[in-house]
């Protein structure tokens, strides 16, 4: 078949796709699965497929970027692909599609998409990979030329460069940033505990055995836990006097750890006993998977595991805090119709803890400031994937995974965007993120947020069919879905597990007063094995009024209780303060600490809710990830090639 019988065919093959569209009312989502392989069969690719003018373009990390980008020709990067759709994106009459072959494309700075990115006239632009290919999009670099440092421990050691990086994956597997006490079996959380405190001398007390005279004081850190939040707080001094040695830290976190009484280190009169390691020393390091970056010196160590042979293997050190972001201009002239598909984003890193410390107020926000009568400021986590004013982004059956803060954030203006058959994995904070938690970063965080700017709140916005798994594992407060003050938005049909605190919160401010949030729904997902570290955590919680008309049914949370370093319980359903406006029904809760608990909330409707509602066999087969979307669960992180 010549190139040009091709092209014939193809085109008509789209208009009785678009035929089929208006009779069936499919989408071209739908489509896609049909649409790839007709491109990858046909000739002359370069020349077909969804786009104006019926072109696509074709990208592959072996391309070079002053090719025309054809599928024989393909460009190298797909900043270059984006800047060429911009020349073409004014008049569409059809989705235009770039397509990413397999393999690695390094971002050392954020891939950013803006308005003249966007798609016109109701169409997307589409970046999506070719047939059943994996482009990895990757805010890493490599760390080469490893070598043998201390034989004897089986140490090696690399020339690091001279940017600081605080993650390290090996073969694919995240390495352990060495600490003190080691992780215990099969990865398990292990902590020590605190002896005592002193707010007055702004000291923390614990057993001089826990400490010794460690090189690179000042680099230490201590990540230590205070009930539903956790605190990574550099050292500044350690004072051993007979068996209790007096711990100092960093002004920064000085100024915010004695100060706040929410929440502290003796929250709700538990007293001393706070659970904690050290992190970041070479003395840690010793256990296998354990790494050190010696910053001075520019040197990074690992003692490898089993079967890792450091003069072969691919190792990754995240350099880039935010691989690709969507920023439209302003609130009313947005970013629009883009559409990702297929695509893996990682190793994004996040420095913020080792240049400020790092204490999370709640849901993984953290403090910037803190005052004695409980008045708090807090920032925002960066995430991997950052969306911004923008509508109509669509990411579909991409894969999240191995980023040091949030995955997937639809920080500000957003509306009617779709997050469907995702994959979150790996993550240091939240899986999701979506809306403001403040105004802005001087606005006290009691303060409802409720913007005169409507077109500032993220609303409509849909998260359904997506797993979100092994998440919080550096910033434990974080949830697998956290949700600031969203309207209208819809959270269904996912999968959320592996959590340290909670499985999916919406709502902040603790307020009854009215806010940005109304009719918010939290249907059909299914939560397991969440909050194994912290106390207050629950598979759903809520705060502040969300009424009228919000919705938490269906869901069914089952196998996980009150861990071992909580001090108080965590909830099946949580209804914090303020939580208003709710209909609670029809939620299966199995073997989970506690029901539900409404701690002074409004008005909300609680029906039929415990281990045996109403219907509860039929939620427990519906809830959770839909069967077009099951396969989702057998997605693996590429190997990073450079």
């Amino acid at each position: 078949m010549t190139s040009r019988i091709a092209v014939a065919l193809l085109g008509t093959v789209a208009v009785a796709i678009a035929i089929l569209v208006g009779a069936a009312g499919c989408s071209r989502a739908d489509l896609y699965p049909l649409t790839s392989k007709l491109a990858s069969d046909g000739g002359a690719i370069g020349e077909t497929g969804g786009g104006a003018g019926g072109k696509a373009l074709f990208v592959a990390p072996d391309g070079d970027d002053s090719n025309p980008g054809t599928f024989a020709q393909p460009l190298r990067t797909v900043a270059r692909a984006r800047d060429l759709v911009r020349s073409k994106n004014g008049t569409m009459t059809a989705d235009m599609t770039v397509y990413l072959r397999g393999g690695t494309y390094p971002q050392s700075s954020t891939l950013v998409f803006t308005n003249a990115d966007s798609g016109s006239h109701g169409f997307y632009v589409k970046y999506v990979a070719y047939s059943d290919e994996r482009p990895l999009l990757t805010g890493g670099q490599p760390i080469k030329g490893w070598k043998v440092s201390d034989a004897t421990n089986n140490i090696y050691a690399a020339n690091a460069g001279t940017t600081a990086f605080r993650q390290l994956y090996v073969n694919g597997v995240k390495a352990i940033r060495a600490r003190s006490p080691n992780l215990g079996v099969n990865g398990e959380a292990n902590f020590n505990r605190l002896s005592g405190w002193d707010k007055t001398a702004h000291n923390i007390q614990l057993s001089a055995s826990y400490v010794s005279n460690w090189n690179n004081l000042t680099k230490v850190e201590m990540h230590l836990m205070t009930a539903w939040a956790d605190n990574i707080l550099r050292i500044a001094s350690i004072s051993p006097s007979g068996d209790t040695a007096f711990v100092k830290v960093q002004s920064t976190e000085d100024a915010i750890l004695f100060v706040r009484p929410n929440p502290n280190l003796a929250q709700m009169g538990w007293g001393s006993g706070r659970p904690f390691y050290f992190e970041n020393a070479l003395e840690f390091l010793d256990q296998a998977g354990e790494w050190y970056l010696d910053e001075a010196a520019n040197v990074v160590y690992y003692k490898p595991r089993t079967g890792e042979d450091m003069t072969t293997a691919t190792v990754v050190a995240p350099m880039v805090e935010t691989i690709l972001g969507v920023s439209g201009t302003s609130t009313a002239d947005q970013a629009s119709y883009i559409w990702f598909q297929g695509l893996t984003f990682a190793h994004s890193t996040f420095m913020r803890p080792s240049q400020y410390g790092f204490l999370d107020a709640q849901a993984g926000q953290y403090n910037l400031t803190a005052a004695a009568d409980n008045k708090q400021t807090v920032g925002r986590p960066p995430a991997g994937v950052m969306v911004t004013n923008a509508n109509h982004i669509h990411f579909e059956r991409n894969l999240f995974a191995q980023m040091a803060a949030t995955g997937l954030d639809l920080v500000s203006g957003t509306h009617d965007d779709l997050i469907v058959g995702n994959v979150f994995t790996q993550i240091g904070g939240s899986g999701i993120s979506v809306g403001k938690f403040t105004a802005d970063q001087a606005t006290e965080y009691h303060v409802p947020y409720n913007p005169a700017d409507r077109n500032e709140i993220c609303t409509k916005d849909v998260i359904k069919n997506n797993y979100v798994h092994d998440v919080t594992t550096e910033i434990f407060g974080a949830c697998g879905i956290a949700c600031g003050y969203p309207q209208n938005i819809d959270i269904e049909h996912n999968e959320v597990t592996g959590t340290n605190f909670t499985g999916i919160s919406v709502g902040y401010g603790w307020t009854t007063s009215t806010n940005a949030m109304t009719n918010n729904k939290i249907n059909y997902n299914n939560i397991y094995d969440v909050a194994n570290i912290l106390a207050g955590g629950a598979g759903i919680s809520t705060q502040s009024n969300q009424g009228p008309a919000s919705e938490m049914q269906y869901n069914y949370l089952h196998d996980f209780g009150q861990p071992p370093w909580a001090d108080y319980a965590v909830l099946g359903l949580y209804l914090d303060e303020g939580t208003t406006g709710y209909t609670v029904a029809h939620n299966v809760m199995i073997n989970t600490p506690g029901a539900l608990i409404a701690l002074t909330a409004g008005a909300n409707t609680l029906t039929d809710n415990g281990a045996d509602p109403d219907g509860a066999q039929e939620t427990i087969a519906s809830a959770g990830i839909e069967p077009s979307f099951a396969d989702i669960k057998n997605l693996t992180i590429p190997a990073a090639t450079f």
